[in-house]
């Protein structure tokens, strides 16, 4: 794991061990513990068929479609549950379930486990839930505003059923965030559109599929220099709201109220 690098599937950047089969699925590891205790993960999924069985054990996972189609099927201590997921869909497999791909066509998902109370650090992240929701559909809930005329979308957090992290979708218009820093560990995954990663002097390339670590604190800028908007999927933690921002100077950003 390291913090502000982007990842992407199929690129020289990922080396062949962090690449596996899972039934008919090819499965790249974007992001790895690396030499952290209890962290998140992530992993693309690229499927045509089937794949085999994946337990959750010490952690929850969260699942976002990014193209394609494909079953998901989770089996918990309430039943089998089972639904089509495509394009928006996002899922949540909570730690003990265990979740399968069936059918699928072109699938490109990504994988994220987030450690449960099991460990220290996560039981003083976790946050009391209410309903659970296993499925949701990116697009149903209302747009909120944050930094820099940007506006988000949460899929997940402790209102259906996420105690750990937040899973959301983040609206990035032509121009971009301008540099900025959280509070909270974050997973950032590229949607839809491009533009440009900064940190420091760095400045990486963004397409669909790049994935990077955003670390508490770590200054960084996404740049939007294309036509549409920029779509990314970010899931951090402790589960809060996406619009916790904060200018180098230690302001919040406008659309955040420190409570």
């Amino acid at each position: 794991m390291n913090p502000g690098v982007v990842y992407n599937a199929g690129s020289e950047t990922i080396a062949k061990d962090r690449i596996s089969a899972r039934g008919d699925a090819t499965c790249t590891e974007l992001i790895n513990r690396g030499t952290y205790a209890e962290a998140m993960t992530a992993v693309e999924i690229a499927l045509t068929g089937d794949t085999t069985s994946v337990m959750t054990s010490k952690n929850d996972t969260l699942i976002y479609t990014r193209s394609g189609t494909a079953t998901l099927e989770i089996k918990d201590s309430d039943g089998i549950h089972s639904q089509e997921m495509k394009a928006g869909s996002a899922a949540l497999i909570k730690s003990g379930g265990s979740f399968t791909w069936f059918m699928g066509e072109s699938l490109r998902a990504l994988e994220v486990s987030v450690p449960d109370i099991s460990g220290p650090f996560a039981r003083k992240q976790s946050s009391p839930t209410q309903s659970y929701n296993r499925f949701v559909e990116q697009g149903l809930a209302d747009k909120s505003g944050a930094t820099s005329n940007r506006e988000f979308e949460v899929l997940f957090d402790a209102t259906n059923g996420s105690a750990h992290a937040t899973m959301f979708v983040g609206f990035i218009p032509p121009s971009g965030a301008p540099a900025h820093y959280h509070l909270y560990d974050e997973i950032c995954h590229i949607v839809k559109g491009g533009g440009e990663l900064h940190v420091g002097e760095r400045i990486q390339e963004l397409a669909p599929g790049s994935t990077f670590i955003v670390a508490p604190r770590l200054l960084h800028a996404l740049v939007n220099n294309r036509d549409e908007d920029l779509c990314l999927l970010g899931i951090f933690r402790p589960q809060g709201s996406p619009a916790a921002a904060y200018y180098p100077d230690g302001k919040p950003a406008p659309g955040y109220i420190e409570s």
